[in-house]
């Protein structure tokens, strides 16, 4: 069988080199091909795998994929596709591909531009929070209800765990008012508005305010769920009480305009050497017979947020390859909860070191 190439764009960066050791790791027979604009920096971190490829590609130039001698099988997209580039290169061409950078309003641009393309490969949007690990966690443990009337995902961030510098533009969003589904109705709300109180491991109940991360989309469209809300808190109340003060008293709207964007970006980009990072999924629904049901998933991963959003990237990648026994989805595309074997992705995330377990 032809030997399966994987190209990594953003391949040396923050999580690009988590993905690449842990495919390298888990499929030693997968040709690794690391991406980004430096050919040195590239060429460098492919010398780590035995038959990588160091390759110099710009997601910022028209076509991405033009002048490409050989053409990879799935493209995984780390770095912000900002205008589509790569993406409508690589449906265009029949190349599988993957995105985990696109908050939502990017992902229904995406949706939108792709659509007058033949696809014949492929496309996972698998943006959700942490490559889609939420939204696969919500699809199998939902799977049992005839009724989903709510999904909550609350994540605890930690301020000392590693963040790569593409995560500024998904997090830069904090003054855009967005849409959530509630009771079977679209509402728009505010960032870092309407707490409400998750319990988190250790015991740790905290506040955790609204946030967008497509998920609120995803979920609603792929499960019939009739409300989905995700919201966030940090692990050091300070820094809580400050992004919430930030939003809420109209600071950060002032912050948002473009001679303040260093500042902006300071602020919010302040990456630690590393931390656990956990988040976790509440589902409330109704059984066959009309019984009420509820259940608690904590998700956590030691290794912090970018290990976490990684083992995402790779979960699908196995998926859109037929690895490790998953079913490959069909041309077009899909979300990441809408894969026909969630359960032997979260076997997947499971074995790379994620901790998925259902709480009393």
């Amino acid at each position: 069988m032809k030997t399966p190439r994987i190209l990594i764009v953003g391949g040396y960066g923050v999580v690009g080199k988590q993905i690449a050791g842990l495919m390298a790791a888990r499929n030693p027979g997968v040709e690794l091909w690391i991406g980004g604009r430096s050919a040195q920096a590239a060429g460098a971190y492919a010398a780590s795998f035995p038959g990588a490829r160091g390759i110099v590609i710009d997601v910022d130039s028209l076509d991405p994929l033009a002048g490409f001698a050989e053409l990879p099988d799935v493209i995984v997209a780390v770095a912000n596709d900002r205008d589509d580039n790569l993406l409508l290169a690589a449906a265009r061409r029949g190349i599988a591909y993957i995105d985990v950078t696109r908050w939502t309003p990017r992902l229904l641009k995406a949706m939108e531009r792709i659509s007058g393309v033949s696809q014949t490969a492929p496309v996972v949007l698998a943006s959700g929070w942490m490559a889609g690990i939420a939204a696969t966690v919500a699809a199998h443990f939902a799977a049992g209800m005839c009724e989903i009337q709510s999904i909550d995902i609350d994540i605890l961030y930690s301020i000392k765990d590693k963040a790569g510098p593409n995560s500024v533009e998904y997090a830069d969003q904090l003054n855009v008012p967005f849409t959530i589904w509630s009771g079977g109705k679209p509402q728009t709300v505010n960032p870092l508005t309407d707490p409400h109180k998750a319990r988190f491991s250790n015991g740790r109940t905290l506040d955790c305010y609204r946030f967008d991360t497509p998920d609120q989309y995803t979920l609603v469209k792929t499960l019939g769920a009739a409300g989905v809300s995700s919201r966030l808190t940090y692990d050091d109340a300070a820094a809580a009480k400050f992004m919430r003060l930030l939003s809420t008293s109209g600071i950060w709207t002032l912050l948002s305009l473009r001679p303040f964007k260093r500042l902006r970006h300071a602020i919010i980009y302040n990456p630690g050497a590393g931390a656990q990072h956990e988040f976790v999924v509440r589902i409330v629904g109704k059984d066959a017979a009309g019984a009420h049901l509820e259940k608690h998933i904590s998700v956590i991963d030691p290794q912090g947020q970018t290990h976490m959003t990684a083992a995402g990237a790779v979960a699908q990648a196995e998926r859109i390859l037929g690895l490790r026994g998953r079913d490959v989805p069909p041309p077009g595309v899909s979300f990441p909860d809408q894969a026909a074997d969630c359960a032997a992705g979260l076997v997947a995330l499971r074995e790379m070191g994620v901790s998925i377990a259902i709480e009393p």
